[in-house]
């Protein structure tokens, strides 16, 4: 566990966390890969497993609620939940939209508290917004203990991934560790490349030498630009169609960005296999629009030899 000043707070309460003296609520929030779901599954192991208690997260509670209530067996799953002491929920955000759950989440908080349980939950945000679980639930959320994570320094990053090479016993060149503090603003994704950059190296028989790095860096940003991800889809179909991104994203109406934008629609939804609103994110426009699109751009792809053959391009590029 790291400790520093960006996260310090929040450790001081985990690391003395007491059922008897604690809120009943404590929201711990904060960006993505600060270390909120470690601190969670720090205090279950701390209290929860000898308090009885529950650690879970949001969309695994959501699942099992809808199974429940699909299966009309609710009574097992609200007897677990409600009765416990000290209910840890991680990733609250990915509750949004889950109206269902989102009141079941309510009537379970009211419970536990009644029965003089406690409540831990994190969210991953810049600020804490609960408006998605509604005026009830989030006021609730906001009553007790609010501890936000800040986002780390360089100095902390670097001396994040400092302690792990020793911890790991790497010999690594120092002037890595500053490119990657600087290229990152979490602890989680310091990590991953680092831990990415050892297994190149590794794969390389090399030394973990600036030049080493470079060349795993070049290599990774290659596969970047290939990924399988909306955005190299819209620059790929922007290319191919000879169309700026800029016009292909933006407002115009005319018949050939028009056409490119149906196609980058199309294909994103074949590879990307994500929704129509995640889509219309990408593109600036309302989901019935992607709708259309889609099928206009299908009905094209069955008699235009051209259009077909622009098609098949760019999935080889992404397949």
């Amino acid at each position: 566990m790291f400790l520093s000043e960006f996260n310090i707070r929040a450790w001081r309460l985990i690391k003395n966390y007491k059922l008897k003296d604690a809120p009943d609520v404590t929201l711990i929030y904060g960006l993505k890969g600060l270390g909120k779901t470690s601190m969670l599954s720090y205090l279950y192991q701390l209290r929860g497993q000898q308090e009885g208690g529950i650690l879970e997260n949001s969309m695994a509670f959501a699942r099992q609620y809808a199974y429940a209530a699909q299966m009309n067996n609710l009574n097992p799953f609200r007897q677990r939940y409600r009765t416990t002491k000290l209910l840890l929920i991680d990733d609250i955000h990915c509750l949004a939209g889950k109206l269902k759950t989102i009141e079941e989440l309510y009537y379970t908080y009211e419970y536990i508290i009644e029965n003089g349980g406690k409540m831990v939950i994190t969210l991953e945000a810049d600020s804490p917004q609960l408006e998605f679980l509604g005026e009830r639930l989030a006021s609730r959320f906001l009553s007790g203990v609010v501890i936000p994570i800040n986002l780390p320094s360089f100095n902390e990053i670097e001396r994040f991934m400092d302690e792990y090479i020793h911890h790991k016993y790497l010999f690594m060149d120092p002037e890595v560790l500053g490119i990657i503090a600087n290229s990152t603003d979490n602890l989680a994704d310091a990590l991953k490349t680092l831990e990415q950059f050892v297994e190149f190296a590794e794969l390389q028989q090399d030394e973990l030498s600036l030049q080493c790095f470079q060349k795993y860096w070049e290599d990774n940003n290659r596969k970047k630009e290939m990924a399988t991800e909306p955005m190299n889809i819209i620059k790929l179909v922007a290319e191919t169609m000879e169309i700026p991104v800029a016009e292909l994203v933006g407002p115009s109406r005319k018949p050939r960005v028009n056409e490119a934008r149906e196609l980058a629609i199309y294909t994103i939804r074949t590879l990307c296999q994500i929704s129509y609103p995640a889509i219309a994110g990408y593109l600036n426009r309302n989901h019935s629009t992607m709708i259309s699109s889609y099928k206009k751009m299908q009905a094209k792809l069955v008699n235009n030899p051209e259009l077909i053959m622009k098609y098949n391009y760019i999935l080889e590029n992404f397949t």
